[in-house]
Parts: structure tokens; sequence; C-alpha cells
């Protein structure tokens, strides 16, 4: 397997993608109820390009079955965690600490080893990323919010692992991702019909239109990642899709008005080095 400019421009325009939707969905009021936004177009969009391409391979839908699960534990834990957290130290910690685990799963599991490079690429992105959510004091205050953020980053490594392996033989990535995409959605739905019951299909009415960017950009995001999952090593798209820190703390400061700072300029930098590296790894 080769990584080409090609897989890095896709990877890339993913994490972008990734990081829009988090960034709609930090705004809104409800991440249950934003995430249900979201995912009711994502198994609308599943079910359209199921009908269109078939079903993927029959074996590959237990990796799906099985990555529909890290998926869905990700977006409970996700939700905990950000109830629980500061947005700013969960969220680069989950998405720092995924790579690394991709990088030691895909190698344990499967024999995927990283070049020397290309695992100092990854070092050094997950370096950065970790590096805006560190405060001094900060780690051992908050022992509790980086239990729950690495829980987060353990997910996202297995379900990464997962779609790898169930694209590669899916013989059809887009039914793959239909698949995952409806399967994902399901508990999610169910949780949220007993615990906001009253609420949904009000919620829904008003915000349909930001649940249909929101969906495109979401079913576009995993589709993206999960066919670049089958032309590279799979640490390397889960390094360079965890950039969406980056895209998103550029949408935080132009769109949010949220401050920059030294901290978050000197973070991307160190990121964007990582990036070369593993682009440059082959």
């Amino acid at each position: 397997m080769t990584f080409d400019p090609f897989v890095v421009g896709l990877v890339l325009l993913a994490a972008l993608l990734h990081a829009g939707w988090n960034a709609i969905v930090k705004v809104g009021s409800d991440g249950l109820l934003m995430f249900v936004l979201f995912k009711v177009p994502t198994m609308v969009i599943g079910a359209i390009v199921l009908a269109i391409v078939g079903l993927p391979n029959a074996a590959s839908i237990p990796y799906a079955i099985g990555s529909a699960a890290a998926v869905s534990g990700y977006f409970f834990l996700l939700i905990w965690a950000y109830r629980k957290g500061d947005l700013n130290f969960i969220y680069p910690v989950a998405r720092g600490s995924a790579p690394l685990g991709v990088a030691l799963l895909s190698a344990v599991l499967i024999g995927e080893y990283l070049s020397g490079p290309g695992l100092v690429g990854i070092l050094v992105i997950s370096a950065g990323i970790l590096a805006l959510a560190y405060q001094p004091g900060a780690v051992a205050r908050h022992i509790p919010d980086l239990i729950r953020a690495v829980s987060v980053g353990l997910c996202i490594a297995v379900y990464t692992l997962l779609d790898g392996v169930g694209a590669r033989i899916s013989d059809n990535v887009l039914g793959y991702t239909a698949i995952l995409s409806i399967l994902s959605g399901i508990p999610l739905m169910a949780v949220a019909i007993v615990l906001r019951r009253g609420r949904i299909v009000d919620f829904l009415r008003r915000e349909w239109k930001v649940g249909i960017v929101g969906g495109v950009m979401m079913f576009s995001t995993y589709a993206i990642v999960i066919y670049a999952l089958t032309l590279t090593l799979m640490a390397q798209v889960a390094a360079l899709r965890e950039t969406s820190v980056i895209f998103a703390a550029v949408i935080g400061t132009v769109i949010l008005k949220e401050p920059l700072g030294v901290k978050r300029v000197l973070a991307a930098t160190v990121v964007a080095g990582g990036i070369v590296l593993v682009a440059l790894s082959g």
C-alpha cells in the first residue's frame, strides 16, 4: 500500500468536514439531540446508497456490527465526557490518543507496522494535539476527565481498526459505509427516544436544515476515511484524520470568535510537521 498526495488530500478533507460538524454540535444546546439530528440524515443517506450500490461482502458485516457498537460507545462517552469536563481538554485528548491506539492495535492484531518516519510523525501529531489540552496542573486536577477522554480515544481506535479490515474485505466501500451509518444510529435513536421522547420531533422539525448539512458532512467524513483505510496503513489515516483538532481551532477562531493564542499556533505548527513526516513515510 502507498501513501500518496491524493490520499493525504482525501484524509485532510475528511478532517475538515469532521471539524465542521463538530463545531455545529458544539454550539447546540443538547448534545444527544444534536447527534440524533445528524444521524437521521446519515441513516437516510445510507439507505439510499444501499439501494444503489447494494450490500457489501457478507464477510465484512461482522466488522460493521462491531464498528457500529464502538461508534455508539464513542457517541455516548463523548456526550458524557462533554457534560462532565471542558471541551478544550476532552476533545484534544480524545483525538490525540486515538492515532497511538490505532498504531498499537494494528501492529499487534493484524501485523501492520509503520516505518520509522511514519511512527515519528504520528507521535509528533499526537504530541501537537495533546499540547492543545495541556495546562499546568490540569492533568492532576482532572484525572476523571482524562480517563473519560482516553476512553473516547480507545473507541475511535477500535472502530478505525474494524473499519479498516471490514472495508478491505467488503468489495464495496460505499455499501460498507452505508451499513455502518444505519447500524450505528440504532442505539443512539433508542436512547434518545427514552430520554428525550417529548422533544425529538419538535427539535427535528425546527433544525432540519442544519441536520441535513451536518448529516451530509458526517456521512462524507466516514465514507472518505473508510475509503482511505483501504489505500494505506490505518495508523497513517488515523493520524492525519485527527488534524481535525487544528481545523476546529481555526473554525473556533474565525467563526466562533474564540481566542487563538500562542499555544494553538505552536501546536498547529507541530502538527503540520508531523503531517509532513507521515506523508513522506511511504
